[in-house]
């Protein structure tokens, strides 16, 4: 098949621009023919794969969103594929992949967590209003014929704010690179890590991984340290985003133990060092993290805002926190996991859990998606 990807950019950091960058290579390993259409994006070794670039204006979100869309919908328009897959809301594309969620329910979970007159300024902001329109013609006009949401979460979202035809969406939840995350990278990079980052061996190390601290739920994880019952922890932060501003709401005698880094390519080695994964988002269509930390073989904390939640068994591979802004809540979760019998075998199971998420799979039933679209063109 000769497909089209649309996605604005590649970053190192970016769970779902990460998740895409692996999907495409099996895609091209397979023998398809895959063009991409990017503003930003690493260059490709592999002949079955084409960059195409994208122009955009970068004055500002709402000029960046407006005039992607509209170049990304010419590009594609120039050439004849067989699936126009796009991961962003633009105005061209047979599906749609809703790797980004659903942005009308991320506002109104949002708004439960700002002042009042900040939800107001927010709801007429042109960026938002942009996006929602862009939204809202994707899931009604039906121009697009399928739509790809990574958790039965983000379907139940769709379906709640938009007349969506409920068969119009499918539920295709990712992939993770198994052999790269894997418990046993342990016994290979543990006590590096620890030693990199002068943790003692015997400490529980907390580890959280996102970008875009806000919806992560990263203030409630930092407000969460005071209601610790152990003593012995350290908090690993890893990711972009106005760190100074968010350390301020741990409380200031515990802030030694939290340790903050920038993203990184090779995350795999720390997850091998940690012992509890946390993610506490306040909205997350799936969140690619909790994949790798359970196919790593730790415990995973998250919430029931999070897409994850769907596959996680609540005490068995993992635990959901049912209200993000409790930061007690939050460290009664943590607090039940520093019995490391507990997390070994949540550890384990979590592990099990992951298997049955393989990229392989996801890339299945994504070709699935396409065939099915490709024999409703030929009816």
């Amino acid at each position: 098949m000769k497909i089209a990807i649309i996605r604005q950019k590649f970053v190192l950091y970016g769970g779902a621009e990460q998740f895409v960058q692996g999907y495409i290579h099996q895609l091209a390993e397979a023998g398809h023919d895959i063009h991409i259409f990017a503003n930003q994006w690493s260059p490709s070794n592999h002949p079955n794969i084409h960059l195409h670039h994208v122009p955009s204006f970068k004055l500002n979100a709402f000029i960046r969103t407006l005039s992607f869309a509209w170049f990304a919908a010419r590009a594609v328009g120039k050439e004849s594929f067989d699936i126009i897959q796009s991961h962003e809301k633009t105005w061209k594309q047979d599906t749609y992949r809703v790797g980004d969620g659903c942005h009308k329910e991320w506002l109104e979970q949002r708004k439960r967590f700002i002042p009042t007159l900040k939800g107001v300024f927010l709801s007429f902001n042109p960026f938002h209003q942009l996006t929602l329109k862009l939204e809202k013609n994707l899931f009604e006009s039906g121009r697009c014929k399928k739509f790809i949401a990574i958790s039965q979460m983000v379907k139940n979202d769709i379906l709640k704010h938009y007349n969506c035809p409920q068969e119009n969406i499918s539920v295709v939840y990712n992939g993770v690179n198994l052999s790269r995350f894997h418990p046993e990278n342990k016994d290979r990079h543990r006590k590096n890590i620890r030693r990199e980052l002068e943790i003692p061996e015997n400490s529980v190390l907390i580890l959280f991984v996102g970008s875009g601290f806000e919806r992560k739920g990263l203030k409630a994880l930092l407000q969460a340290m005071q209601y610790l019952r152990s003593e012995d922890w350290r908090l690993l932060i890893m990711g972009k985003g106005k760190w100074k501003k968010y350390l301020q709401f741990a409380p200031e005698n515990l802030r030694s133990r939290i340790i903050y880094k920038e993203p990184i390519s090779d995350i795999e080695r720390y997850y091998s060092a940690a012992d509890i994964f946390a993610l506490p988002s306040i909205y997350e269509p799936f969140g690619n993290a909790n994949l790798e930390a359970l196919a790593s073989g730790l415990p995973v904390i998250t919430t029931r805002h999070c897409g994850a939640a769907d596959i996680i068994q609540h005490g068995q591979d993992g635990l959901i926190v049912e209200s993000p802004e409790s930061a007690k809540e939050l460290a009664e979760n943590i607090n039940i996991l520093f019995d490391p019998s507990l997390r070994r075998s949540m550890g384990q199971n979590g592990r099990a859990l992951a298997e049955k998420f393989s990229v392989k799979k996801n890339t299945r039933e994504m070709l699935k998606t396409y065939q099915e679209i490709i024999a409703t063109q030929e009816e």
